[in-house]
């Protein structure tokens, strides 16, 4: 992804304690479903990655394929957060590109990326990305700055071909990751997003997301 587009796509984002939970409440996104998918808002940048609703077994999910194309989703609202709100999802991956140089602008393609975007200001360059991964060869909890801009933090929470054809679940504490990402403790999220792109590699990926979702753990 070229320099201006990852800014477009960070800009469009913009405006547009430890011990065993007891319970969790959730915190409603639009599902990815016929009614719910367009409530999350298409942003293209070098060709058009195609999202399309599947059914799956008994329900339905996000497929994503990129030919050489970079276009990703987003979902933008205010939300609160606090130290025990945790971000939810699984997804799937068909391939990866074994010797993508993710760290420079020439390898910033991966078969699968979760966006949350906060701000330290009203300005668009204020806004912070942090971008969970399916990364091509980046060891599992490795973070890099992203090639285009400092303010968007990387972090492998997937890597490889071990698990190619099978979801993988992943709950995270969001602000706890936004305070290793940044330094600061956020309160609210501005955006959330998803994407799938291999417009720098040429390469073509397939893959799947299903519901993204906020809970609430209550101690």
């Amino acid at each position: 992804m070229t320099i201006s587009r990852f800014a477009l796509f960070s800009i469009q984002l913009a405006f547009l304690a430890i011990s065993l939970p007891t319970q969790a409440k959730a915190i409603d996104l639009p599902k990815f479903n016929p009614m719910g998918i367009s409530q999350w808002q298409s942003e293209i940048f070098s060709g058009e990655s195609q999202y399309s609703i599947i059914n799956e077994g008994n329900k339905q999910v996000l497929e994503a394929r990129s030919d050489g194309s970079a276009s990703g989703l987003f979902y933008q609202k205010k939300i609160p957060i606090s130290k025990h709100t945790e971000l939810n999802w699984r997804w799937k991956i068909s391939k990866v590109w074994p010797d993508a140089p993710e760290t420079t602008k020439a390898g910033d393609d991966y078969p699968a990326r979760v966006y949350i975007v906060v701000s330290d200001g009203p300005f668009f360059w204020q806004k912070r990305t942090l971008v969970y991964v399916w990364s091509n060869n980046q060891p599992v909890n490795t973070t890099w700055l992203n090639a285009y801009t400092d303010r968007a933090y990387m972090w492998a929470v997937n890597s490889g071909s071990d698990r190619l054809g099978q979801w993988t679940d992943h709950s995270r504490n969001i602000q706890n990751d936004l305070k290793t990402a940044f330094g600061e403790i956020y309160t609210e999220l501005e955006a959330i997003a998803i994407m799938t792109d291999s417009d720098n590699g040429g390469e073509s990926y397939l893959s799947w997301y299903d519901n993204l979702s906020l809970t609430e753990q209550e101690q």
